[in-house]
């Protein structure tokens, strides 16, 4: 477990996102006086107060965050969760370390994205155990933390719940250990921390209740500013935020795919399926002639349907990638003019702001659209089209997934003429599927991870794609061009693309396409002809 662990903080590490700032922000930042104050209280395994100072799962997120932003933090302890939702109310402190979004907290507080999700459980008394749902609990006692969101909840939607209200989960476990109220509703991990450490040997998690929730990083709403920073830096660390859920206890590092249950109906349903195919190997056997043709012309258009479709998944995820962080701030500023009216305190200042802020997003969503939208546009007829302008559109499209990985693409071409005749779309996959498939190699290089693209020409047009990545297996190289072959088990690789690229080139553009191991990784050499006039 402690290996996994450290591999895969390990690995986390290598490929931490770095957080981007505009200059405004920046500057924010770089002019803070002092450090931005935290309020925290111990509630397992988020905050834990110990001898040697805090730990938890919020302490190591936000010691994250002060490496990724360089800032500094002062962490303010308060002994419950009212006196900091007060202090937060009151401005003292400008940071809630986390809580949930709840409609009456909007008035006083920004919210990041979410960090932590989590369920609530029914908690019970092992003597009294028959309360499995909250259907079942009206009109019984039921211990919630005062002020808590989950009280908010049960509050509106189940009234004939008689709540009892206490200072602390630890007060409400203790009167359930003494079995003063028939059951308690709290977070799974923190209830078992405080079974374990107090001995209430007496008590049993129960039921999930249908109420999940999300806490995330609330800052004071004077401080726009500041949420949009934090939020960017969730936004960047959601793959090291993953790690430390893992390290304390919210997600599991195993996963049980099937019980006993799901086995025999699987075992039925492979009886059932072995008799089918019997079934249909002996029909097949009087009709073998016909349906081989039509398998063989269903799997040229499956061929060419999952190409598509994979080319296509590969585009909403880049055009997903440049959208979120545009969505985000158009929502953030949207949020802070919603505030601002109900305050009553909107001015020229802040409308103009808005104004400026979200036209500047909009032409960014434009933008995207403008690049992405002829890449699926279908050509009837050959064209003579400029290689060059084709392989700096698609370096334009994949950067900023490149940038993230740290991954460089170097370009060497020796003057702007590079003519051909052909499908210039057709193309542009083909050199988007190259550009992914050593994104996703050098993804387990650790660094100077690059691409190198030449384009040279003589009698014919050369294009080279090489990369870093360590090469391809000998035993494999010769088969990377066959349909369905693909290295990329647990990457949902159709093996399609290099089929499609060949199939492309060589029918339909009058080229080649080869493949070899360079000095440092794989290189594609595609060849097409020359236009002539």
């Amino acid at each position: 477990m402690m290996m996994k662990l450290m591999l895969l903080f390990f690995v986390v590490f290598l490929q931490a996102q770095q957080v981007i700032l505009t200059k405004e922000q920046r500057e924010w930042l770089n002019n803070l006086k002092t450090p931005i104050k935290i309020g925290i209280t111990q509630i397992p395994n988020q905050v834990l107060k110990t001898k040697n100072g805090y730990e938890g799962f919020s302490i190591d997120l936000f010691n994250l965050f002060k490496k990724k932003l360089n800032i500094k933090f002062e962490y303010i302890y308060f002994d419950t969760w009212q006196k900091l939702l007060k202090a937060a109310k009151d401005k003292k402190i400008d940071v809630i370390f986390l809580a949930q979004k709840t409609p009456s907290r909007l008035k006083y507080f920004y919210f990041t994205d979410t960090v932590l999700p989590q369920q609530n459980k029914i908690i019970v008394n092992i003597n009294n155990n028959e309360f499995m749902s909250l259907e079942q609990l009206n009109g019984k006692k039921v211990a919630v933390t005062y002020g808590s969101a989950i009280e908010e909840y049960l509050s509106y939607f189940y009234p004939n719940i008689i709540l009892l209200h206490t200072k602390s989960e630890i007060d409400s476990l203790r009167l359930l250990n003494e079995s003063k109220v028939s059951a308690v509703i709290s977070e799974a991990v923190r209830s078992s921390y405080y079974i374990k450490k107090y001995d209430f040997d007496n008590l049993l998690i129960s039921n999930t209740i249908p109420y999940s929730y999300y806490l995330r990083i609330a800052t004071i709403n004077q401080k726009p500013i500041l949420n949009i920073i934090l939020t960017k830096a969730v936004e960047s660390s959601q793959e090291e935020i993953k790690a430390l859920q893992l390290k304390w206890g919210y997600i599991q590092d195993k996963i049980v795919l099937f019980d006993k249950k799901s086995i025999f109906f699987i075992f039925i349903l492979f009886i059932l399926l072995l008799g089918f195919i019997i079934y249909k190997h002996i029909i097949t056997q009087q009709l073998q002639y016909q349906i081989k043709q039509k398998e063989e012309i269903l799997k040229r258009l499956k061929i060419l349907k999952d190409s598509r479709l994979n080319q296509m998944s590969d585009m909403i995820s880049m055009i997903a990638h440049q959208w979120k962080q545009p969505l985000n701030n158009i929502s953030l500023m949207n949020q802070l003019i919603v505030m601002r009216y109900k305050d009553n305190e909107l001015n020229n200042e802040i409308i103009d702001y808005f104004d400026l802020h979200t036209n500047q997003q909009i032409e960014l969503l434009l933008q995207t659209i403008n690049d992405f939208r002829d890449f699926f546009k279908i050509e009837e007829q050959q064209q003579k089209f400029n290689v060059k302008e084709v392989i700096e559109n698609s370096i334009k499209l994949v950067k900023p997934i490149f940038e993230i990985h740290n991954i460089k693409i170097d370009f060497y071409y020796e003057d702007d003429n590079y003519y051909s005749f052909g499908y210039p779309n057709a193309l542009k996959q083909i050199i988007l599927n190259l550009l992914n498939n050593s994104k996703d190699i050098l993804m387990n290089v650790e660094k100077d991870k690059k691409v190198k693209i030449t384009l040279s020409k003589k009698d014919e047009i050369i294009l080279s794609i090489e990369d870093n990545g360590g090469g391809i297996d000998i035993e494999i190289i010769d088969r990377v061009f066959e349909p369905y072959f693909t290295t990329k088990k647990n990457k949902n690789g159709t093996g399609l693309g290099l089929y499609m690229a060949k199939i492309l080139i060589e029918e339909k553009m009058n080229g080649s396409i080869e493949v070899k191991n360079g000095i440092n990784g794989a290189n594609f050499e595609i060849k097409l002809p020359l236009f002539q006039e």
